[in-house]
């Protein structure tokens, strides 16, 4: 027969089960990109509105520079009045005089240079031609006294020969 023993009863558990890498990590749901808020897209003008306004710009510029120039040209003349007939402007006035003086003379002595030149110019041409002729006439008499000169020595040249002959 057989002992019964009692065994002890233990509550058998088991070894917990090993989770597999889904379970681990969960997957991670894609995540949709967030759009970017557009901003409306502006309207363009056309370029004929364009071209309008950049004229009317150049025109009111225009006329700005314009108001601008004849206020310097005011502030210019009022200024010139003003020294006129001050004490500054005597001197100036005599130095203009004097200049405007110098340019009347200067004109006056460059028409009298100018006739002088013309003059000595005829004279000089004059001149010359006549010199021409002086100098052809005396190259004439030059080559009428050469020829004879030559003509001479080949007649004595000439004799000596004959002479050299005979005597040989």
């Amino acid at each position: 027969m057989t002992d019964k023993t009692e065994v002890k009863k233990t509550p058998v558990t088991k070894a917990p089960a090993t989770k597999s890498a889904v379970k681990k990590a969960p997957a991670k749901k894609p995540v949709a990109k967030k759009v970017k808020a557009r901003r409306p897209a502006a309207k363009k003008a056309p370029a004929s509105k364009i071209r309008k306004e950049i004229r009317d710009v150049e025109r009111e510029v225009k006329k700005e520079v314009k108001k601008e120039v004849e206020k310097a040209v005011a502030q210019t003349k009022s200024l010139v009045e003003r020294l006129e007939d001050s004490v500054i402007a005597v001197p100036f006035k005599a130095a203009n005089k004097t200049f405007m003086a110098s340019l009347g003379l200067f004109s006056y002595v460059q028409k009298e240079f100018d006739k002088k030149f013309n003059e000595f110019d005829k004279k000089f041409n004059k001149y010359a031609k006549d010199g021409e002729k002086v100098f052809d006439k005396l190259e004439d008499k030059v080559e009428d006294f050469r020829k004879d000169v030559e003509k001479k020595v080949d007649e004595t040249r000439g004799k000596v020969r004959e002479t050299f002959k005979k005597a040989a």
